[in-house]
């Protein structure tokens, strides 16, 4: 028996090798974003003060949709590109090109619409500086070119830049913040370094693909655009109901109520992204070049990544139940009973996710963005008319039944598409 599962083991690898790599990779790097604040966090809360940590977290929330602003739908849309290019390094160059030159025009765009939000509503008018500072987070993922790394199935590269960033960014936090009053260094620490990190990660580029960044011709930037609209629209409505919640609870909660759900929701985000999403997108380059060519094994695959899936997130349901104290702890260095009944109901978001994650990535590894986007856009429209009707009475409470609730919709709206168009795309 233990001989044929380790058969079994060593074939799914060999057959996913560029795809395992992939995935090992991106948790990897991603592992070294979570385990830092994983011991940092409790550091701040402890020495900031929780009130204080849900005002960091609820700038950070409303500075992700300037960061689906300037992703755009490049994450989709031009890592499948270069995937499928790989070979034409004309090709490359001139996406390349195209999408770091639009990602800086949205991002100067971008900065422009945070100042007028800022100025617009109150709490983050207080927190000016806090604002500025956190935007560095749009600046160094503008500057960290993953899509590209991802389309050449190059992550593992990345990694290196994430372990020296995450090292320092460790280190000068436990050396320079001592009191509430040096919040304002926290940014400046984790995002200066994130945007050197993602400089020298464009540097390297050259060296390794072979592909030179040129000012780009208005036709290929136009083309991009047009290509990265699709997935932009799931981008952004997924951006508009999942993101920033935190900051559409902090207009209507205290810091301190902010500040629990933002423990929870980190915690909850932990299990979300390890180890399924990471596979996901680890996965998606592959699946669109096995679509290109057989696009009825490309099914096939995704099912049965779907069925991995299911089952793993059954198995983890009862461990995060049962240890949610604990796991509230080690994210926060308390036992916050307020943020271990949160957590418990939305890491029930995290198993309806997973139950139709691959499912519904088989529209973008097809390259139908239409769709993709039409099931993000009625699932952000539900959601927020959930969030104006329950959050401003029942604060933190209501938030998480919504987050819930909208899962359960977009799995619905995934399967109903799914049934309708399943058979279309296979024989296009």
């Amino acid at each position: 028996m233990i001989k044929q599962i380790s058969q079994a083991i060593s074939t799914f690898f060999t057959e996913h090798e560029s795809v395992m790599k992939n995935f090992f990779s991106m948790s990897f790097m991603k592992g070294l974003e979570y385990i830092a604040p994983l011991i940092l966090i409790p550091y701040l809360v402890r020495t900031l003060g929780i009130a204080t940590f849900g005002t960091m977290q609820s700038v950070v929330s409303y500075m992700y949709i300037f960061y689906m602003l300037t992703n755009y739908g490049f994450s989709y849309s031009a890592a499948r590109q270069i995937s499928v290019h790989r070979d034409n390094k004309e090709k490359i160059q001139q996406i390349a090109s195209s999408v770091m030159v639009l990602k800086i025009l949205f991002m100067i765009a971008s900065f422009v619409l945070m100042i007028i939000g800022v100025i617009i509503f109150p709490h983050l008018n207080a927190e000016f500086g806090l604002c500025l500072l956190t935007f560095g987070f749009v600046a160094g993922d503008v500057l960290l070119p993953v899509w590209l790394y991802q389309g050449f199935e190059k992550l593992h590269i990345l990694s290196r830049f994430q372990i020296i960033s995450r090292i320092l960014i460790f280190a000068f936090t436990l050396l320079l913040i001592k009191t509430p009053e040096d919040y304002l260094l926290y940014p400046i620490i984790y995002y200066g370094i994130q945007c050197i990190a993602g400089f020298a990660s464009l540097l390297l580029i050259p060296r390794l693909f072979g592909v030179h960044f040129i000012m780009p011709k208005k036709e290929h930037m136009i083309e991009e655009l047009k290509l990265g609209i699709g997935p932009f629209k799931s981008i952004l409505s997924q951006a508009l109901y999942a993101n920033p919640r935190l900051f559409y609870l902090s207009l209507f909660a205290h810091p301190i109520v902010t500040g629990q759900f933002a423990v929870a929701e980190k915690a909850a985000g932990v299990f979300q992204l390890f180890p399924v999403w990471l596979f996901v997108f680890s996965a998606l380059p592959r699946l669109s070049l096995v679509f290109e060519q057989n696009k009825e094994e490309c099914f096939e695959k995704i099912i049965h990544y779907q069925k991995i899936t299911i089952i793993y997130a059954l198995l983890l349901l009862p461990f995060a139940m049962y240890f949610a104290p604990e796991i509230i702890f080690v994210f926060s260095g308390e036992y916050i009973e307020e943020a271990v009944f949160l957590f418990r109901i939305m890491y029930l978001e995290t198993v309806i996710i997973h139950s139709n994650i691959f499912i519904l990535h088989f529209f973008a590894a097809s390259g139908r963005y239409d769709l993709f986007s039409r099931i993000y856009i009625i699932t952000c429209i539900g959601s927020l008319l959930m969030y104006a009707v329950i959050v401003p009475t029942y604060g933190a409470l209501g938030m998480a039944l919504c987050i819930v609730a909208s899962a359960l919709l977009l799995v619905f709206c995934t399967q109903y598409t799914i049934g309708q168009y399943k058979n279309i795309i296979l024989s296009s």
